[in-house]
């Protein structure tokens, strides 16, 4: 008789964000989610949605940091809209956007800039119309996952320089508690800008671009021959101005 398991498919990567009317989500509803699911290719796919919050208990501060009145979009007499790829929004009944939201997270790690907040907000959403909860039970925070990666390579300039000074070089570098767009930049990924930050899916754009930059090598250590010599000539071609 074998022993060994069967070797279990790794569950697919979901990056994450949510715009609410306030902090705590026994009180305070989301009114846009971002999913970016990544396919076994690689392929990311998008969705976005907008749901018309209970504003009576919203707080306003809340309000104007995700810019509810300039870009709340559901019309009058809509529970729900969903964004196409070109942007335009459609209807989207609440049964049909909750099926939708349970297919593009189903089985999928949850990552995002403190998913906790938004798994807490999509929750409440879905168990107050009876719905099951998809994701996998542990979310990845991308500040946690790249000051991680920093230490780890504290602890590689330790060992070569034989100076422990690396930690705290690191630890002012990143500051305590950790600020996201701090530690975004110290892995060379420049957060939203001021027009995109708290757009659901411009967070989760940004959250999937400091998770690549963490896990994934840079495209020259992977390149091909014609591919390092296509970056050389656009990198030529931007230092002289277009001449080479």
């Amino acid at each position: 008789m074998s022993t060994n398991s069967p070797t279990r498919q790794a569950p697919p990567l979901c990056f994450v964000d949510t715009e609410t009317t306030g902090l705590d989500p026994r009180k305070h509803d989301v009114w846009e989610i971002a999913v970016i699911r990544r396919r076994e290719d690689g392929v990311d796919v998008e969705y976005v949605w907008q749901i018309r919050p209970d504003l009576t208990t919203a707080d306003p501060e809340a309000l104007k940091i995700g810019r509810f009145e300039e870009r709340f979009a559901v019309p009058d007499g809509w529970d729900a809209i969903e964004f196409m790829k070109s942007g335009t929004p459609f209807r989207s009944l609440i049964p049909e956007m909750l099926f939708d939201l349970q297919e593009a997270l189903s089985g999928a790690v949850v990552i995002g800039s403190n998913p906790g907040f938004d798994v807490a907000f999509l929750t409440k959403l879905l168990q107050a119309h009876g719905r099951k909860l998809p994701w996998h039970y542990r979310p990845i925070d991308i500040a946690t996952l790249a000051v991680g990666a920093l230490y780890g390579r504290a602890s590689e300039w330790t060992r070569k320089d034989c100076d422990a000074t690396w930690y705290s070089k690191v630890a002012k570098a990143v500051g305590w508690p950790w600020k996201s767009y701090d530690v975004s930049r110290h892995v060379e990924v420049e957060p939203p800008a001021k027009d995109v930050a708290h757009t659901a899916l411009g967070d989760a754009r940004w959250a999937r671009d400091v998770f690549d930059a963490v896990t994934k090598p840079d495209a020259f250590y992977t390149a091909s021959d014609e591919q390092l010599a296509q970056m050389a000539g656009e990198a030529l071609s931007r230092t002289h101005g277009g001449q080479q």
